[in-house]
């Protein structure tokens, strides 16, 4: 691939991705390359290549004789997501109990600092934020926050892992966020996350694991034990309007 399409290419697979996670993709609807081609304005071959690293990455899927979709996880695939997410930061959070400096730990507090500082100025700005926006501010900085402590390992793999699993249960998030305890679920995800940082400080292990599991279980209190997943995945016949 020459440098050109490579450019392309990252750009459709960060738009591509992008639409994904925001929703304009909805999950399950089938996906076409022509749309895609069309709407980012590029030929299809850096949509093809693209359209295959999301593939491996899990966030598209490709059924046999149907076509290309936007990945629809059912309740057991999003368990088994999510205890490869607690498995993977276990590793992440012991790596970084021992090796983390003093400059990783300001800028994991930075993050959350950062965090409530916009959450606290779109609040002012307007009383009941909106869904989407409040949604994607806490989206961003909990992956930040998440892959910033697999850094602290230098293990390109792992942040790669980390990174792939944290988007993926971006996907699964959507939904959850459109009812009125998103504020809530938002709050609490962000108390654990300077608890976590405590335990970090303190280079408590046990602790960080604790909290951990806290964390597995707020997941699956709010994203698992709804009535959004299946266990029957459907997906549409019709292309995804993009």
């Amino acid at each position: 691939m020459n440098s050109k399409n490579s450019v392309l290419t990252d750009y459709a697979y960060t738009e591509i991705l992008r639409m994904i996670l925001s929703g304009e993709i909805k999950h399950g609807t089938r996906i076409r390359e022509d749309i895609l081609a069309n709407q980012l304005d590029i030929s299809r071959t850096p949509i093809r290549e693209a359209v295959n690293r999301l593939t491996q990455n899990g966030f598209i899927i490709n059924i046999q004789r149907k076509g290309l979709y936007c990945v629809k996880f059912t309740r057991k695939e999003l368990l088994d997501i999510m205890e490869l997410r607690i498995t993977l930061e276990n590793l992440t959070f012991e790596k970084c109990i021992k090796m983390a400096s003093q400059e990783d730990i300001l800028r994991f507090q930075q993050t959350i600092d950062e965090f409530h500082e916009k959450l606290d100025a779109l609040q002012n700005k307007n009383e009941e934020p909106g869904r989407k926006v409040t949604t994607l501010l806490h989206n961003e900085y909990d992956i930040r926050f998440h892959v910033d402590i697999a850094r602290v390992s230098t293990s390109t793999r792992l942040i790669q892992y980390v990174g792939e699993v944290e988007n993926l249960l971006l996907v699964a998030r959507q939904r959850i966020y459109s009812n009125h305890e998103r504020v809530e679920i938002i709050r609490r995800s962000w108390e654990q996350h300077g608890l976590m940082l405590d335990a970090i400080r303190d280079r408590d292990k046990k602790q960080a694991r604790r909290l951990l599991e806290e964390h597995l279980a707020l997941m699956k209190e709010t994203q698992v034990n709804v009535d959004y997943f299946d266990e029957i995945t459907e997906y549409s016949k019709e292309p995804a309007d993009c």
